[in-house]
């Protein structure tokens, strides 16, 4: 199972891609609803990582997708047996996606994101684009159950209340999470300040990069070699 965080990050992103499109191009709610299972089932079969927490991020988003998605057709004028396969349909066409991309997040490491892109020569701002949007991305997740945790201990009940009061529960987490964002992109551009990252100076990768990703130097083999 370690050996997904070795396969090359672009080969990942793009087959993300790939479901992102087959999931908007199947037609209605009845192709997208096993799409969608089967993309849940992958990720359980592989064992990724913070499966269950993405699995009730997953229904809430669906829940708060169908029910925006009826309120509006409805607005429009289309009934509510018409409108409920097109509201299912657009959200099991998220949680497909938002799957796929989980897999990519949690299976790829900064250090393997930035081999490949120093590989495949990108580009210095394009680089840190992706290793800071894969990378801050579940830290920010994790600073987010630590706010939860931190709600617990002060006697705030989260789990076991309605929709509504979750929703609001998790929107009280954002100001906390906000600070915490900028604390981590003040201290990331310090780091890159003091390494002296510099958008015109082209940098190698350290590691050899094809189909997997492995390291460029054995040391056992040059120990042997000696």
């Amino acid at each position: 199972m370690n050996r997904l965080h070795e396969i090359n990050f672009f080969l990942k992103l793009g087959l993300a891609f790939a479901m992102m499109l087959v999931a908007w191009l199947v037609p209605g709610w009845r192709f997208g609803v096993p799409l969608a299972v089967l993309c849940l089932v992958f990720l359980w079969a592989v064992g990724v990582p913070g499966l269950r927490g993405y699995m009730k991020g997953a229904a809430l988003l669906a829940g708060m997708v169908i029910v925006s998605w009826l309120v509006n057709l409805w607005l429009q004028g289309l009934a509510m047996r018409e409108a409920l396969p097109i509201a299912a349909g657009m959200a099991v066409r998220l949680v497909a996606t938002t799957s796929a991309f989980y897999f990519v997040m949690e299976t790829s490491t900064p250090g393997s994101i930035l081999a490949a892109a120093s590989a495949a020569r990108l580009p210095p701002i394009a680089t840190l684009v992706l290793s800071l949007t894969f990378g801050v991305i579940p830290m920010l997740r994790d600073d987010f159950e630590r706010i939860a945790d931190a709600q617990r201990s002060r006697g705030m009940e989260i789990d076991n209340v309605s929709l509504p009061t979750k929703i609001r529960f998790a929107l009280a987490r954002g100001i906390p999470l906000l600070v915490q964002a900028i604390r981590m992109a003040h201290a990331i551009s310090l780091s890159l300040a003091i390494y002296g990252f510099d958008l015109s100076h082209k940098r190698t990768t350290w590691r050899n990069v094809g189909l997997m990703v492995e390291p460029r130097m054995n040391m056992k083999d040059k120990t042997d070699a000696r």
